[in-house]
């Protein structure tokens, strides 16, 4: 499987999540690096249905049936969603840093909530063929990552996923 996380979006020093907002790349030019890493024709892609990952896997397999999965959407932040980092209480993000897998985002999302949509979706990934590629954002890869090492979540928290990256998880 393949897990593929969209470009930089065009917002800097801003807490986004399930908000819709477009990668600041050129779709083209995000898929002409992540295709290197993929294979040429996919057995199955996913994606989540928010535009950032929508459009870049659309131009990576323009011709090839995409099966939009919201159980592969970043989390809801709630009242977080588009405010700056600065704008948002030491103290919030203190709580958050203190429980970083079981925390409750104002008016958004669970984590655990987050975690058992992403397990669900993760469940049904690994019963399809192995060049299945998957268009996600980097919480959700960062938590297939620990899945597929069946270690907790939590130990993956701080590992890169980089903009426009390819992870593949293999075993």
């Amino acid at each position: 499987m393949f897990l593929i996380r969209h470009d930089a979006v065009a917002v800097r020093g801003i807490c986004y999540g399930q908000t819709d907002i477009d990668a600041a790349i050129a779709y083209t030019e995000s898929a002409q690096k992540v295709k290197a890493h993929l294979p040429a024709t996919p057995a199955v892609v996913y994606s989540s249905p928010l535009k950032r990952c929508a459009k870049l896997a659309e131009a990576c397999f323009p011709a090839q049936h995409i099966a939009f999965s919201p159980e592969l959407m970043e989390v809801n932040f709630g009242d977080w969603e588009m405010k700056p980092w600065s704008e948002i209480s030491r103290a919030s993000i203190d709580r958050w840093a203190q429980s970083p897998t079981s925390f409750q985002f104002p008016n958004g999302e669970h984590l655990l909530a987050f975690q058992h949509r992403v397990e669900a979706i993760y469940t049904e990934l690994t019963g399809l063929p192995q060049d299945t590629c998957v268009f996600t954002h980097g919480g959700v890869i960062r938590l297939m990552q620990a899945l597929r090492a069946n270690e907790p979540w939590q130990n993956w928290l701080q590992t890169p996923a980089p903009f426009a990256g390819v992870v593949e998880l293999t075993g």
